[in-house]
C-alpha cells in the first residue's frame, strides 16, 4: 500500500458525527501536530464551555503512554484522540472508566477486524497479543468539577520503520484489515459512543459495559505475573468486579486490585 492516505478532516468528521452530538455544540480541534492532545484538551477544558470537545492531530511531538512511557506518534498515520469531558463526577466515581472506554474501542474496532481485537486490563487493546490502541485517562480540578481527559491512541497506518522504537508487539490496523482505513470515520464512530457514555457512566458506572467487557478480556483464566508496590507475584486472573478492579487469585487468597497501583502481563 502507498501512503496516499485520507487526511484528518473537521467537515469530514462532522459527517460521521450523530446529530445529537453536533447539535450539543462540541468543539472540534485538528492540528498538523502539537505535543501531546492530552495536554490541549486539560488546557481547554480550564475555559470549556460544552460538554465535550474534540482534540486530535497529525501529529505528536510529545505523546504520552501509561506511566510517563512515549506514545510514539508519526505524522498522518495514527489516531492521537483526546476527550475533553466537564464532567459531574467526583473522583471516586471515575473507577473503571478506563474498561468502560477500551470496551466502546474494541467494539468500534471489532467491526472492521471481524472480531480479532481483545482487552489486556486496564488500557491496552490487543491483536493476537500485539499492541493496536492504548488508552490514557486523566484528570484536572475545576471549580468543584473533575475535568476529564480520556486519550486514545490507535496503530493505523503506521510502518514497521515508523513503529521500531516501541519496546513491545504491535500491530496497525491496516495491516489486520489489508485495508486503508478512514481515521476521521473511525474517530467519529468512537466520539459517538463516548457522548453516550458521558450520561450512562456518570449514572451507572463501570456496570453496563462489564458483560461486554467480560466478552472481551484477554487474561481471565490466565496466570500472570503482577507487581505490586515493588513486589512480583504470580497469580490466577479471575476476571473484574463491577468497579472495575482485577480479580486475581494469590494462592488461598483472593485479592481485587485498582487501576494504578498494580502492573500485569501474562506468564
Amino acid at each position: 500500500m502507498n501512503d496516499n492516505f485520507i487526511s484528518l478532516d473537521i467537515d469530514s468528521l462532522k459527517g460521521f458525527l450523530d446529530k445529537d452530538l453536533l447539535n450539543s455544540n462540541i468543539e472540534i480541534f485538528i492540528s498538523q501536530s502539537t505535543g501531546s492532545t492530552n495536554d490541549d484538551a486539560k488546557n481547554h477544558l480550564l475555559n470549556q464551555s460544552s460538554l465535550l470537545s474534540i482534540h486530535t492531530s497529525e501529529q505528536q511531538t510529545a505523546g504520552k503512554g501509561r506511566n510517563g512511557k512515549q506514545w510514539i506518534s508519526p505524522k498522518g498515520k495514527n489516531i492521537y484522540l483526546s476527550i475533553g469531558w466537564l464532567s459531574k463526577l467526583n473522583y471516586s466515581q471515575l473507577e473503571g472508566l478506563s474498561l468502560a472506554v477500551g470496551t466502546i474501542i474494541a467494539s468500534s474496532l471489532n467491526k472492521l477486524t471481524q472480531n480479532k481485537v481483545g482487552i489486556k486490563w486496564p488500557n491496552d487493546l490487543l491483536i493476537k497479543k500485539k499492541k493496536i490502541s492504548g488508552i490514557l485517562i486523566e484528570t484536572i480540578d475545576l471549580d468543584n468539577q473533575v475535568g476529564v481527559v480520556i486519550g486514545v491512541g490507535i496503530n493505523v497506518h503506521m510502518s514497521k520503520e515508523e513503529g521500531k522504537e516501541i519496546d513491545q508487539s504491535w500491530i496497525a490496523l491496516d495491516g489486520a484489515t489489508n485495508t486503508k482505513n478512514n481515521r476521521n470515520e473511525i474517530i467519529g464512530e468512537i466520539v459517538n459512543k463516548l457522548f453516550k457514555l458521558t450520561s450512562v457512566f456518570a449514572e451507572e458506572g463501570f456496570k453496563p459495559y462489564k458483560k461486554d467487557y467480560e466478552s472481551l478480556d484477554v487474561l481471565t483464566g490466565k496466570e500472570c505475573s503482577i507487581n505490586i508496590e515493588g513486589a512480583d507475584k504470580t497469580v490466577e486472573v479471575l476476571g473484574v468486579n463491577d468497579k472495575g478492579e482485577i480479580l486475581v487469585k494469590d494462592g488461598s487468597e483472593n485479592l481485587s486490585l485498582r487501576y494504578g497501583e498494580v502492573s500485569i502481563r501474562e506468564l
